[in-house]
């Protein structure tokens, strides 16, 4: 019997996923734990592992969605019949008939030729007899490169065309490819009123249109972000603050620090912010219904950007790890999102949200609450600056800090309390090492 392949579940909240990548032909042999597909629910993309060895047969389509534990293949044995392929739709039934099974048509089909099912996929869309293609698989049988040989050979064979000297020559004047011309002479030559037809046809023609637009499709990571970003600004009371902070010494601290690990401004903003909110329990909280929950963790969630959005790793028990163990944390979750190896654990509890747009060239912006949090922190560049400090102008390293809070959960002046609370941690950052 045939060995179901469903779509897994990637998450509590996850209730559907979409096939994003075949990483096996339909009718290719598979083993155990080989990896066939890769499918994507809203935060994540996972690779879908063989559940037993067989013939690959796929029951879903590229970018369809499907509920969690429905089928999106199947494993069958050579020759067995596949359920439920029926209901598809006919592209993917075509697909998924077995070299074995086409042994099996009466004796008044047309002779086998034996070919993989990939062979015959690209001769179909190129409309090539698979009957003139010759095999160099074993036993002669077609394979995918014979194809693919056979195309080039046909493309780059010359196509001697009919023309008259006359029409060649009004044709090279005007700048015509001879090739796109449709002869009405004997033997479909192309004759002098041919190339003057085409000529007056140009002429008639509109201006030439801009190209359709790139389209990118908007599922999985995209339309999560979406989601939740009109989610927050629908649901939630959102106001910015903004602060600057002389981060000289956060600058001369780093510069120590760096030499005995691989320590950023996101990682030291990482732990200040979760002190912070130890000292100001209404930004680490969550509105449950009529209630606000005050949480007991520190959770820092640290935006990644990557090329398909942005995704919110996180940094769990923040106000329990030091700078050094922070630094590594966050080193590993970043790698992670870029690699797409997080797993659900790693992409959600956050209490609190950091983003960091200083490698931009950003100074202040307005960022959004990533929900059920209650506040979320925005950093800017540092950028060196003179201010008067005891009567002396000195030069200064500013940093530029955004805090967007819930204005239902907290009010304006706890909430610039705990902005004042972060800006002097790091002007004073030396107390981080406590």
């Amino acid at each position: 019997m045939a060995t179901k392949v469903v779509m897994p579940k990637l998450g509590m909240a996850m209730t559907d996923g979409v096939v994003v990548k075949w990483l096996k032909a339909d009718g290719d042999q598979v083993e155990k734990g080989e990896h066939i597909a890769v499918v994507m629910s809203k935060k994540i993309t996972y690779e879908v592992e063989a559940p037993a060895p067989g013939l690959m047969r796929y029951a879903a389509h590229l970018k369809e969605p499907k509920p969690v534990g429905e089928a999106i293949a199947f494993i069958a044995e050579p020759g067995e019949a596949v359920p439920g392929l029926a209901e598809l739709a006919p592209v993917v039934a075509a697909k998924a008939v077995a070299p074995q099974l086409l042994e099996a048509q009466p004796p008044e089909a047309a002779p086998f030729i034996p070919a993989t099912p990939a062979a015959r996929r690209l001769a179909k869309e190129h409309g090539i007899d698979i009957s003139q293609v010759k095999g160099t698989g074993p036993e002669g049988r077609i394979v995918e490169e014979d194809v693919a040989r056979f195309i080039q050979e046909r493309e780059r064979a010359p196509r001697e065309i009919l023309i008259s000297p006359m029409a060649r020559k009004l044709a090279q004047e005007h700048g015509l490819d001879i090739t796109q011309i449709t002869g009405s002479g004997p033997g479909g030559r192309i004759v002098e009123e041919d190339v003057r037809k085409l000529i007056e046809a140009k002429k008639e023609v509109p201006p030439v249109m801009a190209p359709p637009p790139r389209v990118v499709p908007f599922i999985g990571m995209r339309q999560a972000i979406a989601e939740r970003m009109m989610e927050s600004l629908r649901t939630m009371a959102q106001v910015t603050v903004t602060t600057e902070a002389d981060v000289t010494e956060t600058v001369r601290l780093r510069e120590e620090l760096k030499e005995e690990f691989d320590l950023t401004y996101t990682d030291i903003v990482v732990k200040t912010v979760a002190i912070a909110l130890k000292k100001h329990p209404l930004l680490n909280a969550t509105l449950v219904g009529e209630e606000i929950h005050l949480l007991e963790e520190a959770n820092i969630g640290v935006a990644v950007a990557l090329e398909e959005g942005l995704i919110v790793p996180v940094v769990r028990g923040a106000d329990k790890k030091g700078l050094s163990e922070i630094a590594r944390e966050t080193k590993r979750l970043a790698q992670g999102a870029r690699e797409n190896t997080l797993t659900v654990d790693e992409v959600t509890g956050g209490t609190f949200t950091v983003t960091n747009v200083g490698m931009y060239e950003m100074d202040t912006f307005t960022p959004i609450i990533n929900p059920p949090e209650a506040a979320i922190l925005g950093v800017g560049r540092i950028v060196e600056k003179p201010a008067v400090k005891k009567g002396q102008i000195v030069v200064c390293s500013i940093m530029h800090l955004s805090l967007t809070f819930d204005h239902r959960i907290v009010d304006g002046a706890p909430a610039a309390d705990f902005l004042r609370t972060v800006k002097h941690t790091l002007e004073k950052p030396y107390r981080l090492l406590g």
